[in-house]
């Protein structure tokens, strides 16, 4: 086993930088989601019921940056000498089952934007719905990532060079049976199952995203502002007493309200905006890594130094994903910034 171990110790080397960002990225992230789990849960009251799905993605992020880093770091350090296959099998699941259950639920966030703020008065999505759509994701969820637990596992090789035999065993997709032929269809499946998870996502959040524009447009408040003496003029039809019609001019109050919106109002806009730049982050993350793992199915180059890195660290782009929430979070819902500074004064008071 020496060789084997000369080898990956070898590979950990290239790797390092790899390693480092993936390890620093990782540690952002899981203080990040638990924050927000610790914060949505126990200080930020949801009585409109819009940030519902915000600590069930917390806790998918989390289990994510968990599986993800601890997968890429054995991968990196322990590439050809691989130590467990239940460990092999648990972290392959864990990264689909989070991958998956993750984009699922940013359609369901992208679902209840559009009915709260395209159909403000149709049918919401009411906290029973949210739930019973939580259940349906996770049993999906498990579905399809059930068959990495059959197909995932140890691939082991013999090798033969100057001084002798040696084995190396790596985790993988396929562990050397027949299972191939059944996982190429099956990630063919997967690429499917997210490219049209994309597409819808993108189909609920265009007219939520057009919307938000309209009524935050800068014409719309020149428009409010430019009306003298605070009143805004309308125009209303009435009947005289010779039976025509006369048009006068009606006078309504310029409230700030008319023009930003009540507050309530307020809030959802800048929640819908921070939604829509998860949902970003969601798109350009997972297609940089599904880019990356396509060309590598396509090309046998093989890559050395900074271009490998450069290729990992593209490859495994998606754990973006479940990191970068918490922060876009704390950027754009002021609710959760106040409480968070709240407990912090306090904190730091006594």
């Amino acid at each position: 086993m020496a060789d084997a171990e000369t080898l990956s110790e070898e590979y950990s080397k290239q790797l390092l930088p790899n390693t480092i960002v993936q390890l620093i990225a990782a540690t952002f992230g899981i203080l990040g989601n638990c924050l927000v789990i610790l914060m949505y849960t126990k200080y930020v009251k949801d009585k409109m019921g819009s940030r519902y799905f915000i600590p069930v993605l917390a806790v998918v992020d989390l289990v994510g940056s968990v599986s993800n880093a601890t997968q890429f770091h054995l991968d990196n350090t322990m590439r050809y000498i691989y130590p467990d296959v239940f460990l092999c099998k648990m972290m392959s699941f864990l990264i689909v089952f989070t991958g998956g259950f993750s984009a699922h639920l940013i359609l369901a966030i992208a679902l209840q934007r559009y009915l709260i703020i395209c159909r403000p008065f149709g049918q919401q999505m009411t906290q029973k719905l949210c739930r019973i759509a939580v259940l349906i994701i996770f049993l999906i969820s498990v579905g399809y990532a059930s068959p990495i637990l059959k197909f995932n596992g140890i691939y082991k090789l013999r090798s033969l060079n100057t001084t002798g035999n040696y084995n190396i065993s790596f985790c993988h997709i396929d562990d050397g049976t027949d299972s191939f032929n059944v996982m190429i269809p099956y990630l063919g499946f997967l690429l499917f199952l997210s490219l049209i998870n994309i597409f819808i996502t993108f189909i609920f959040y265009v007219p939520v995203t057009k919307t938000i524009y309209d009524r935050l447009s800068p014409a719309r408040r020149n428009r409010a502002k430019n009306v003298p003496d605070g009143k805004i003029v309308s125009k209303e039809t009435q009947m005289s007493d010779d039976g025509k019609n006369i048009t006068k001019p009606k006078l309504q109050a310029n409230d700030e309200s008319m023009v930003n919106g009540s507050p309530e109002q307020k809030a959802r806009k800048n929640i819908s905006v921070m939604f829509l730049v998860i949902i970003i982050v969601y798109i350009v993350s997972y297609l940089t890594s599904l880019v990356t793992q396509i060309h590598s199915f396509a090309s046998t180059e093989e890559r050395k130094g900074y271009i490998r890195n450069i290729y990992f660290f593209c490859l495994r782009f998606n754990l973006l994903n479940h990191i970068a929430n918490p922060y876009i979070y704390w950027f754009y819902d002021l609710k959760f910034r106040n409480e968070l500074r709240r407990i912090c004064c306090r904190s730091f008071r006594r």
